[in-house]
């Protein structure tokens, strides 16, 4: 039992898998109600691996991360009476991204690369048969509408099995970016250590959900998709440099930056063609065809057509005016902030009617979850509002320098990733960190997209960025052999 409790792998693919349930629908309540053993079991390996591998000396940057941890936890007293339970929730989780997910590197002895295999061959099978399963719904007119949700088709957007458009953009990203990385050639350094993935797997699965992408119309998760494409193109631009003169490198740069242009363009407008093609076929699928005078046959549509585009016509999508909103707030609680519990609950104190869409949270609803969800969709604005300009500060110092070590060992790196999956991780991370300035993405949220983005993170850091060379810390390399966890 015991080894099964200092076994932080296995935690680390629960907890990102029972985060990613939380997502699908009739599963949330059982996948929350998991996550309460799970964050008991993260609090033990945070604990030991502050106290055993002493994450507060050799951890990277460990002072930033330990101060700003420590500002959440005075934000959260300083607020004891209100929301508290919420706050300290926040805290914890905040505490395993930190030290489980992102301080991997500190354990030495865990199948990191194994980890990533795991969780990127159950979420290509998962979501891929899931978005196949809505997409034959969706063909045959099969929906399914209550109180709490709108399954296949939400406000005129492909939505599937999961509880919103938004999230089935984000895990269709995810199973691309993924099948990317099982493309790999050199995923590890003996290729028999991991089994290879169908072909037809592979294939199918990008099809698939770059097609539901598509057809969610969700503009923050295709801001991913298309930053992590130009990302990787820019990186196989670094790291295949050579001594270029400077016309050469010239040359490179504007082909880069046509190349990303030409990708944003291109995907825009094979959105527009799916959403119309797939538009046009449901609605021929559902025309009745009666005949009328003088052998004139009629069409009638029986219900709207599904066009698969937001009804709401603002780009922002309300966006502008929860910023507005948060900073009213900041400005009433700017050095140590608010907690995030607290976000729903102040905005009533000092604008009218509330945040905006506050008007969502009503009724038993709002009692029980309205706390947890309510949020800014700005992870930085999010960070600024929960932890104030002193927590804002330390948390901007402890990412810029880890992107600066993150990026160094990249440029350092040059050909020697060609085959490797670092440029991969690097991409998404890169593209994630834009991706957050539109949705709840980095911190105080209980999410499997913030869980997600510090999986990736910790993956990247076990290759010994800033020169980490501690003891057994190269052990955790990629390129070494590791157990197997399956």
């Amino acid at each position: 039992m015991k080894k099964l409790l200092n076994n932080s792998s296995y935690f680390r693919i629960s907890f990102v898998l029972c985060l990613f349930f939380t997502n699908v629908a009739f599963l949330q309540i059982p996948a929350y109600a998991a996550l309460i053993p799970l964050a008991v079991w993260g609090v033990y390996l945070t604990a030991r691996n502050i106290l055993r591998f002493q994450a507060y000396k050799k951890m990277n940057f460990a002072l930033w991360a330990f101060g700003f941890v420590g500002v959440n936890l005075l934000t959260a007293l300083v607020h004891i009476f209100d929301n508290f339970l919420i706050n300290i929730l926040i805290f914890i989780m905040t505490c395993i991204c930190f030290f489980v997910f992102y301080g991997i590197y500190l354990e030495g002895n865990a199948s990191v690369k194994h980890e990533i295999y795991t969780v990127a061959r159950i979420l290509l099978y998962t979501v891929t048969l899931m978005q196949v399963f809505g997409m034959g719904c969706l063909m045959l007119k099969i929906s399914y509408h209550n109180e709490w949700m709108d399954l296949i088709v939400y406000e005129n957007r492909y939505t599937g099995l999961f509880v919103n458009p938004n999230l089935s953009g984000f895990a269709s990203v995810v199973v691309v970016f993924f099948i990317h990385i099982l493309y790999k050639h050199k995923f590890t350094s003996k290729k028999e250590e991991l089994s290879n993935i169908s072909r037809i797997w592979l294939v199918s699965g990008l099809f698939i959900n770059i097609l539901t992408l598509f057809l969610c119309d969700s503009n923050a998760s295709l801001v991913l998709f298309l930053g992590y494409m130009i990302v990787f193109v820019l990186t196989r631009f670094i790291s295949s440099r050579e001594d270029f003169d400077r016309k050469q490198l010239i040359v490179r740069f504007f082909a880069t930056v046509l190349a990303g242009a030409m990708i944003i363009v291109c995907t825009f407008f094979m959105r527009n063609i799916c959403q119309m093609g797939m538009s046009a076929l449901i609605s021929q699928s559902s025309q009745i065809v009666i005949p009328g005078e003088e052998n004139v046959f009629i069409t009638v549509e029986p219900e709207e057509a599904v066009t698969f585009e937001h009804e709401n016509t603002n780009v922002d999508s309300g966006r502008f005016t929860l910023w507005k909103q948060a900073m009213t707030i900041f400005s009433h609680y700017p050095i140590i902030g608010i907690g995030k519990g607290n976000l729903l609950k102040y905005s009533y104190y000092f604008i009218d009617e509330g945040m905006h869409f506050a008007n969502l949270y009503s009724g038993d609803f709002s009692g029980m979850f309205a706390s947890f969800t309510t949020d800014i969709h700005n992870a930085y604005i999010t960070i600024l509002v929960c932890s104030g300009s002193v927590g804002f500060l330390l948390f901007m110092i402890f990412a810029f320098r880890n992107g600066f070590c993150i990026t160094k060992f990249l440029f350092d790196a040059k050909k020697s990733l060609d085959d490797d999956i670092f440029p991969c991780l690097f991409s998404f991370t890169v593209a994630y960190l834009g991706y957050a300035c539109f949705e709840k993405a980095i911190l105080n949220d209980i999410s499997f997209m913030t869980i997600f983005f510090w999986f990736i993170l910790g993956q990247m850091m076990c290759y010994g960025i800033a020169g980490i060379n501690r003891q057994n810390t190269d052990k955790l390399s990629f390129k070494e052999k590791a157990l197997d966890l399956m």
